[in-house]
């Protein structure tokens, strides 16, 4: 059985602007949770490791929602794929939760261990094919909050 939970914050300053500035909201779902600082926490669905790639899938979703819906913001089913140069974060998209959206990239910070748990904390770095999600509020190469994994693996 996979235990674990990828938590990040998205962009440090999105939940504060969403329900403090813009007076929006956002809603979990899936078995999302939010910590006490803000950073949302997906559950591990499923780890995968297969040569030097790691493939963690999570499950869960947060949708931030702001200006009568002109923001409007859904991260759902994050997946990190990475690998011994960089790793990929990709999130489900859109009401239909069938697009998927690769948002940003990792450098080469590697997986540690911690018993028979792997853990890792990645910068992130936002790609062009993640611009579109947060309207085009942020450029190409914006630093997203760093993501915290942490995920037992029982064999």
């Amino acid at each position: 059985m996979n235990r674990g939970s990828l938590t990040w914050a998205v962009r440090d300053s999105l939940l504060r602007y969403v329900t403090v500035i813009a007076r929006g909201s956002y809603q979990m779902e899936g078995g999302a949770t939010v910590t006490d600082d803000g950073a949302f926490t997906f559950p591990l669905r499923n780890a995968v490791h297969v040569g030097n790639e790691w493939r963690l899938s999570f499950e869960g979703s947060v949708r931030f929602t702001a200006h009568h819906g002109f923001l409007d913001v859904r991260i759902a089913d994050p997946e990190i794929v990475t690998g011994p140069v960089d790793g990929v974060l990709s999130v489900r998209t859109g009401d239909d939760g069938t697009s998927t959206t690769a948002v940003a990239a990792t450098g080469a910070e590697e997986l540690g261990r911690d018993g028979t748990d792997i853990v890792w904390t990645a910068n992130l770095h936002l790609l062009e094919t993640g611009v579109e999600l947060f309207g085009g509020v942020y450029p190409v190469g914006t630093d997203l909050a760093p993501l915290n994994i942490r995920a037992s693996l029982d064999s």
